[in-house]
């Protein structure tokens, strides 16, 4: 089926979207998951939100914490949560149209399409990030297109924004980071973003890219990617 999910935006919003979507899938595993596929990718999910050490449960309410929270805790969040998007946009697009509820739709957030709908393409201009405010362990991005950066707004067909970033404590950052070194920050339909750091990242460097998505979350291509030293 047609992926048409949005996960909200704020952490403390996707942490009540998952923690009511993952426990209905399994409640409804037999109904919803009918392929081996599905089955075995939602116990993955599962885990990645319940383990008792290391699960998005624990380390999303010690990032809320600032007596505990640390840049190791961040990166391990932002971890989870890509861990747990990916899981679910298989899940979802596994389950065929005609086995979905008007409660699956509500609860899951997969709305029916309407057949007249055209479909946005994916996104063909890449975001341009730049520095716009900055304040002690804190920045303000501002996100505009590339190719009409005077517009100050999202392109048309784009739905919203993706902004990793690769963090490197103080004297390790290379020159050029992997694509492995990429933890998701944040999707957003706003074209500003504020990042903050903790104290214990003071100093330190990082690298933040981002790119635009279509209203099905297909991805264009990475913008510029820019350099932070936290101060």
């Amino acid at each position: 089926m047609s992926n048409q999910t949005r996960f909200p935006g704020k952490d403390a919003d996707f942490n009540n979207y998952v923690n009511i979507v993952i426990p209905y899938l399994t409640t409804n595993e037999k109904r919803l998951l009918v392929t081996a596929t599905s089955q075995e990718v939602h116990s993955t999910a599962n885990a990645l939100l319940t383990n008792a050490t290391t699960g998005w449960n624990i380390v999303y309410q010690q990032s809320q914490n600032p007596a505990v929270a640390t840049s190791t805790t961040t990166s391990v969040k932002n971890y989870l949560r890509s861990s747990i998007e990916t899981s679910l946009r298989v899940i979802f697009g596994d389950i065929p149209e005609s086995v979905l509820t008007q409660t699956d739709r509500d609860t899951l957030n997969l709305p029916l399409s309407s057949g007249t709908h055209t479909l946005s393409p994916v996104p063909v201009s890449q975001p341009l990030v730049s520095i716009s405010n900055r304040t002690f362990l804190s920045v303000t991005l501002v996100i505009v297109d590339s190719v009409h950066p005077q517009n100050g707004g999202k392109p048309i067909g784009v739905s919203s924004i993706q902004i990793e970033g690769a963090f490197f404590a103080i004297g390790t950052a290379p020159k050029t980071p992997t694509d492995a070194d990429f933890r998701n920050l944040a999707t957003t339909g706003k074209t500003f973003y504020t990042r903050n750091y903790t104290s214990d990242q003071l100093a330190g460097t990082e690298y933040i890219r981002a790119r635009y998505l279509n209203s099905r979350g297909e991805p264009g291509n990475w913008g510029e990617t820019i350099m932070i030293i936290v101060a």
